[in-house]
């Protein structure tokens, strides 16, 4: 064998020794309980922050929202049931949106210019995101108009978000949780 490769083999070697699970040989130590209200008492309760990327419907998921709104419309809520239970279980669970939205009734396109029924807000509400960035390269995929139709529909099913704005007051204010933090959860 050569130098090279006995090198690489022990280095695996010592690699995969230390990914062992052997207890420590101290204990760690615990702190003294905290009074309840206190600052520690609430940072160990913890909290739950899930964010997710790239909600881009293409046009066979457009087509597929179509399908299960049994033509009504558009219905995400089905794509999304799978997730709801995670996302909707977190204290602080953001999405990041790339699409725009457009009109109600559409059209409606997928790759490469996409701009999605506005139907894709109320899923993501529904699924328990609280809040959506949407700064991406498609922001202005069907420019300023895309943008507020996006925002508006956003904001009419109470889903927070940033990254774009539809004014320069908008885009100065910023954001914040959708809603506030959980109480303490008891310890155990």
């Amino acid at each position: 064998m050569t130098r090279i490769r006995l090198a690489s083999i022990a280095a695996l070697t010592l690699l995969a020794a230390g990914c062992g699970s052997q207890q420590p040989a101290t204990p760690p130590r615990s702190s003294p309980p905290a009074r309840p209200g206190t600052a520690q008492a609430s940072a160990a309760a913890g909290f739950t922050l899930l964010a997710t990327g790239d909600v881009l419907p293409h046009n066979e998921i457009i087509r597929q929202s179509g399908n299960d709104a049994h033509g009504h419309g558009h219905d995400f809520r089905a794509m999304f049931a799978g997730v709801k239970p995670v996302v909707s279980g977190a204290d602080l669970a953001i999405c990041h949106t790339e699409t725009i939205y457009g009109r109600d009734g559409g059209p409606f396109t997928g790759y490469p210019g996409f701009k999605s029924p506005p139907q894709v807000a109320a899923a993501l509400e529904d699924a328990g995101y609280d809040s959506c960035s949407t700064a991406s390269n498609h922001t202005l995929d069907d420019g300023a108009d895309g943008v507020r139709r996006t925002l508006g529909a956003m904001d009419a099913v109470g889903l927070r978000h940033t990254g774009s704005a539809v004014s320069a007051a908008e885009a100065a204010r910023p954001a914040t949780p959708a809603r506030p933090a959980p109480p303490p959860r008891p310890p155990g």
